[in-house]
């Protein structure tokens, strides 16, 4: 690649040689030779161009440039987004040949796209249907009557139960699970008000499925369970970080961002553009609006409007929970202050009683 079609991909502009061959992206620090593209936008990173074996380097357009010459320097004026380009451009995904394994068990009635790549002992259910240009990783079980779309990415240990559907892009990590059954019994034991040992617990069975949308980013050892008699959705564009549990019945609306630990309770309805940090725990058949915010370790017991912050344990308006920390701090010298007036006020009530009996 060379460094020309790299700045124009980037949009940003180039100042020297665009003729240079670019085989890796690299920390300056991790420059090998000139052949290395050196991504210096953070402060740290830029440090370490003194040093580097790179003759063309990636920049902050904000920054100072490098005090030594380069061969090619392109000058980026939003790193993160440059970042996102440059990694894509340079990602050639996990290795593995085109077509099927030998060793995967691929159902007769399978419905296989062009140009895909099954791994070794990968399991293709009956009646399920592989989009042209995805790549399923070995040791992947697909259900029977599945979809995966066009041009995804299944990474090894995935499981994904029958009748689930997910869209083209879809890039799934190692071993999540999408489709197991959800946590749901009879009585409604979380809120039975006696639990006896007359009480016979039935499971409440799951008939629904999980449908996923397009290019969504599912994190390793994530679960997903499918729906008692519909369907758990996530929407379109939204990424989930690595252990994370999302319950039965859930709706998670387009481009939400759920970071690592957080866990959705059934019937949890989430709208569009939500960012829940990491740890957060949402109870049941709460609802959070669109573009709403949830802070790390925070728990959700009721809803959430659109455009909120909240945070703390129970979640509220950020500011709230800021001010009880604060009166929390507080406590101590108030309790303080309430026991010097409490031995002030006894002695005094001591002094008076003894010149009243006087």
């Amino acid at each position: 690649m060379l460094v020309r079609d790299i700045a124009q991909a980037l949009g940003a502009p180039l100042d020297g040689d665009g003729d240079i061959a670019v085989q890796r992206l690299v920390h300056p620090a991790q420059a090998e030779s000139a052949s290395d593209l050196a991504l210096a936008t953070s402060p740290q990173a830029a440090a370490a161009l003194a040093e580097t074996k790179a003759s063309a380097v990636v920049v902050a357009a904000a920054a100072a440039r490098p005090n030594r010459a380069f061969a090619a320097v392109i000058a980026v004026t939003e790193p993160r987004l440059a970042l996102a380009r440059l990694t894509a451009l340079f990602d050639s995904g996990p290795p593995q040949q085109r077509g099927v394994h030998p060793t995967a068990v691929v159902a007769a009635d399978a419905e296989l796209g062009a140009d895909i790549s099954i791994g070794a002992y990968a399991t293709i259910g009956p009646r399920s249907r592989i989009g042209a240009g995805t790549t399923i990783m070995p040791q992947v079980t697909v259900g029977a009557g599945a979809t995966i779309g066009a041009h995804a990415l299944i990474h090894s240990g995935v499981r994904i139960g029958h009748d689930c559907r997910l869209g083209d892009r879809v890039i799934v990590h190692g071993n999540a699970v999408i489709g197991a059954d959800g946590f749901s019994f009879a009585p409604d034991l979380m809120s039975a008000t006696a639990f006896t040992a007359a009480v016979t617990v039935q499971r409440v069975h799951s008939l629904g499925n999980v449908v996923i949308g397009d290019d969504v980013e599912i994190g390793a050892c994530t679960t997903i369970d499918r729906a008692t008699l519909e369907s758990t959705r996530i929407g379109r564009g939204s990424k989930i970080d690595d252990h994370v549990h999302i319950g039965h019945n859930v709706t998670i609306g387009e481009s939400c961002i759920l970071c690592g630990m957080v866990g959705i309770s059934g019937s949890v309805v989430i709208g569009n553009r939500v960012r829940l940090g990491g740890g957060v725990g949402v109870a049941d058949h709460v609802r959070i609006g669109d573009q709403a915010v949830v802070a790390a370790g925070s728990g959700v017991a009721s809803n959430v409007a659109a455009g909120a912050f909240v945070s703390g344990y129970p979640a509220l308006p950020h500011q709230r929970t800021i001010e009880h920390q604060l009166y929390l701090g507080r406590q101590r010298r108030l309790h303080d202050r309430v026991n010097a007036m409490a031995s002030r006020l006894e002695e005094l009530e001591r002094v008076m009683g003894g010149v009243v009996k006087k």
